[in-house]
């Protein structure tokens, strides 16, 4: 099974002997790393014969380059394509080979997880690529004239003490560090 992606480095023939053994059983238990693989096919090729080897074990007519209906589907759907043991494993070594410190993040999911792995992805970022945001200076209300009446903002109080952080600019760096009401907080997007 996870010789369809054991790695960043993969030739066609690999993988045109994978999914030819996944189509010939019907292995619904491959269909969580076969759409979790789509996303990093090297090639246009290689995406296609994926796209088909999935659309002919789900009978889903999602395109191959589909990577986000495929997810949203497969989250639907979950039950009815659980992964084979290992998956932990193999899951935990393809987002360490994006960043070695996600081996680390993911390492209490071998023991336990609450969390179903198959939808823990990669958001396209190195680990802490996007700078938090930290030592802020705030505006009164009556100086935060950019925001318009319908801006959305997530408001917090803390002993007594309130701030407002709008979305539009936490939305760009999807975590903020900051002290309230005396306290260290942490607000994540």
């Amino acid at each position: 099974m996870y010789d369809l992606f054991p790695g960043f480095s993969l030739v066609s023939p690999q993988i045109d002997n994978v999914l030819d053994e996944i189509r010939a059983n019907k292995d619904h238990p491959e269909v969580p790393v076969m759409v979790e693989v789509l996303r990093y096919m090297p090639s246009r090729n290689s995406r296609d014969k994926s796209g088909s080897a999935l659309r002919e074990v789900t009978g889903q007519t999602f395109e191959s380059d589909d990577w986000s209906g495929w997810m949203e589907w497969l989250g639907k759907n979950r039950e009815n394509y659980q992964p084979h043991e290992g998956y932990v494993d193999w899951k935990a070594g393809l987002m360490a080979a994006l960043d070695p410190r996600f081996a680390l993040f993911l390492r209490p999911a071998r023991e336990f997880s609450r969390i179903d792995l198959t939808e823990v992805v990669w958001g396209g970022v190195l680990s802490d690529g996007i700078p938090d945001l930290r030592n802020l200076n705030f505006l009164s209300p009556q100086e935060g004239d950019y925001l318009n009446e319908s801006d959305r903002v997530f408001g917090v109080t803390i002993n007594g003490d309130g701030q407002a952080y709008p979305l539009r600019i936490v939305n760009a760096h999807e975590m903020v560090n900051d002290t309230l009401g005396g306290e260290p907080i942490s607000l994540m997007w």
